[in-house]
C-alpha cells in the first residue's frame, strides 16, 4: 500500500491540470458508496467562498463541484509595439517594477483563490516562463498548477483559436486575462456584473491611466491608441468597441441599430483592459465560428452584432409568452411561443489602478506607477547591502551613494560612490561605476556602466555597456549595445554596432497595423 500510494503521488505530478482534475473524479466515484452512486446530475447553483469573491458552482454526479470559473493567461504575443524592447526577451518577461510581466496576471489569480490555470505561451518562451513561474510560487509559498498551451513561434494563430483548444477541457465559464494586465480591481465586481445580468461576455474597461500634472490635471498622452465604447448608458450594454487604428475617418452606425437602441454614449477616455468573463453559451459559439481568429476584433464584434439583432427581434414578442392551441385527435396541446436565447454583452466600469504594458512611450511611467500604487502586491524584495568598499564584498550599495524611496533596486547589484538613483529599477547583475545620474531609468540585468555616466529617462535592455562621461535622455538602448564614451544622444533607440545605429521615434502611433498583438496573440 506504501509503494502504491508513493507511486501515485509521482503520476499525479506528472499530469496536466485536466488529466488530475480526471483522476481526482475517478477516485472519488470509486470511495463512493451504493447511495452515493444513485446521486443524479444537477443544474441547481451551489454558492461557496473563492477568496474575496462568491463563487457558483455546480453538482455533479460524485458530488464534486464544478468551478464558476476556469481563468486562462494569454501570454503568447510578441510585443510589436515594444519591439525594442523584445529582441530577445518574451513580452511577457519584461520587467515592470522589476517583476517580469507575467507575475502580475498570475498574482491576481492566487489573490482571488485559484488554484489552477491555463496559460497561453510561445513555444521559445515556455521554458523561461516555467522557470521563472515555479521558481517564484515556491518562493511565495503559493501552490499553482498552470497547463501551458504552447503555439509554435511562427504560428499565427489568434486568441480565440487559443480558447477552442482550451474550450473542450472545461464546463466552466472562461475567465480571460491578457498576459500585459496589471490592475488591482477585485474579480467580484465584475463577476456579479456578470451573474446579474445573464452575461454572454462582460469586459473590464477602465480610464486611461495618467499621472498628475504639476497643476493637479490628469491628460491622456496623444500618443495612446484610444478606444472607442459605445454604451447603452442605462445598462452598461456593450453597443460599439473599437481601436482607432482599426477605424476609417468616419463611425457609421446602421439605421437599424438606432431604432432599437436610439440612445448610446460613447466614450473616447475609457480603455478595454482585455480581461473578460465568457459564458459557455459564448464559447460553443466560438466552437461553432471556426473562421474567427481573434477575440477582441472579430468575435466581440460578432457578439455584438448577434445581441443587436437578438433584441430587435425580442420586440416581436410580448412579454407574456402567447401560446398557440393545437388540438389533435380531440386532444387540446399548449405550447410557448418564446423568443430566441439572448445574447448579452456588458462592461464593468472601474476606477481601480488598471493598465496595460504595451505601448513604448508608457513603459517607465508605468514602472513608476506599480512601484508606487501596487508596492504591496510586489513579490518579496531584498534591498540590497551597504557596503564601505566592493573590497568587502561583491554585491551591494556604496555608503555614499544615494538612492531615493521610490526606487527598487535588486539585492544582487553593485554602485559604486558618490552616485545618485532617483525614482528608477535597476536589476540583477548590473555594475554602476562611480559619480553616476540616473533618473527616471528602467535598467534591465547584466548592464554595465561605467563613471560619470547621466542618464534620465531611459531603458537599457540586457547586456548593454554604457562607457564614461556619455549623458543619455530619452533613449533606449537594446540588448547588448556599447555606447562609446562620451556619447550624447536623445531620444534614439540604438541597436546594433554604433557604424550601423538605426535610429526610431518612440512615437509609435503612426503603425498602421490593425491591432497588431491581438493577430498573434497578446
Amino acid at each position: 500500500q506504501t509503494f502504491q500510494h508513493y507511486f501515485k503521488q509521482i503520476n499525479l505530478s506528472n499530469m496536466t491540470v485536466g488529466q488530475k482534475r480526471e483522476e481526482e473524479e475517478k477516485e472519488d466515484s470509486e470511495n463512493s458508496d451504493d447511495e452515493e452512486k444513485k446521486v443524479e446530475s444537477t443544474d441547481e447553483p451551489v454558492s461557496y467562498t473563492n477568496g474575496s469573491v462568491t463563487m457558483t458552482s455546480h453538482v455533479i454526479k460524485n458530488k464534486r463541484l464544478i468551478p464558476e470559473f476556469t481563468p486562462v493567461i494569454m501570454a503568447a504575443g510578441y510585443g510589436s509595439q515594444l519591439y525594442e524592447l523584445t529582441n530577445n526577451t518574451p513580452k511577457c518577461m519584461l520587467p515592470v517594477a522589476n517583476v517580469p510581466l507575467i507575475w502580475f496576471p498570475v498574482q491576481f489569480l492566487i489573490r482571488h483563490n485559484f488554484k489552477e490555470t491555463y496559460m497561453v505561451v510561445r513555444e521559445g518562451a515556455r521554458d523561461e516562463i516555467e522557470k521563472y513561474l515555479s521558481t517564484q510560487l515556491e518562493k511565495e509559498g503559493v501552490k499553482m498548477a498552470v497547463e501551458y498551451i504552447v503555439i509554435a513561434d511562427e504560428s499565427e494563430k489568434g486568441t480565440a483559436d487559443s480558447l477552442r483548444i482550451i474550450a473542450p477541457k472545461t464546463k466552466s465559464n472562461l475567465l480571460v486575462i491578457s498576459g500585459d494586465l496589471i490592475t488591482k480591481v477585485s474579480l467580484s465586481e465584475l463577476a456579479n456584473v456578470h451573474r446579474a445580468s445573464n452575461a454572454s461576455i462582460t469586459a473590464l474597461v477602465a480610464p486611461w491611466y495618467s499621472p498628475p500634472n504639476t497643476d493637479g490635471k490628469k491628460k491622456r498622452n496623444k500618443k495612446d491608441d484610444r478606444d472607442f465604447v459605445g454604451l447603452d448608458p442605462t445598462d452598461n450594454r456593450i453597443l460599439f468597441l473599437s481601436n482607432e487604428k482599426d477605424l476609417d475617418d468616419e463611425i457609421v452606425f446602421r439605421k437599424g441599430q438606432l431604432s432599437v437602441f436610439p440612445h448610446m454614449r460613447l466614450y473616447t477616455t475609457l480603455r478595454d483592459c482585455h480581461l473578460y468573463i465568457i459564458s459557455q453559451t459564448a464559447v460553443q459559439t466560438l466552437l461553432n465560428k471556426p473562421e474567427i481568429a481573434m477575440l477582441r476584433c472579430e468575435f466581440l464584434p460578432l457578439l455584438v452584432r448577434k445581441q443587436i439583432k437578438q433584441v430587435a427581434n425580442a420586440e416581436q414578442f410580448t412579454d407574456i409568452y402567447s401560446t398557440m392551441q393545437q388540438e389533435t385527435e380531440g386532444e387540446i396541446k399548449f405550447s410557448a411561443l418564446s423568443p430566441p436565447d439572448e445574447t448579452g454583452c456588458f462592461v464593468h466600469m472601474t476606477e481601480e489602478f488598471t493598465v496595460r504594458v504595451n505601448q513604448l512611450h508608457n513603459y517607465i511611467k508605468y514602472n513608476k506607477a506599480v512601484g508606487e500604487l501596487m508596492s504591496d502586491m510586489l513579490p518579496k524584495h531584498t534591498p540590497p547591502a551597504t557596503v564601505k568598499s566592493f573590497e568587502e564584498s561583491q554585491y551591494g550599495v556604496h555608503q555614499q551613494t544615494q538612492v531615493c524611496k521610490l526606487s527598487r533596486v535588486s539585492e544582487q547589484v553593485a554602485i559604486e560612490g558618490k552616485c545618485s538613483v532617483k525614482r528608477s529599477f535597476i536589476g540583477g547583475g548590473v555594475k554602476i561605476g562611480a559619480h553616476c545620474r540616473i533618473t527616471d531609468c528602467v535598467i534591465m540585468m547584466g548592464v554595465t556602466i561605467e563613471t560619470n555616466v547621466t542618464l534620465s529617462n531611459c531603458v537599457i535592455c540586457p547586456g548593454a555597456i554604457i562607457r564614461s562621461k556619455s549623458n543619455l535622455k530619452d533613449c533606449r538602448v537594446c540588448d547588448g549595445y556599447e555606447v562609446r564614451g562620451g556619447s550624447e544622444f536623445t531620444d534614439e533607440t540604438l541597436i546594433g554596432d554604433e557604424e550601423n545605429m538605426m535610429s526610431f521615434s518612440i512615437d509609435n502611433s503612426n503603425n498602421n497595423s490593425s491591432s497588431s498583438d491581438e493577430n498573434v496573440l497578446r
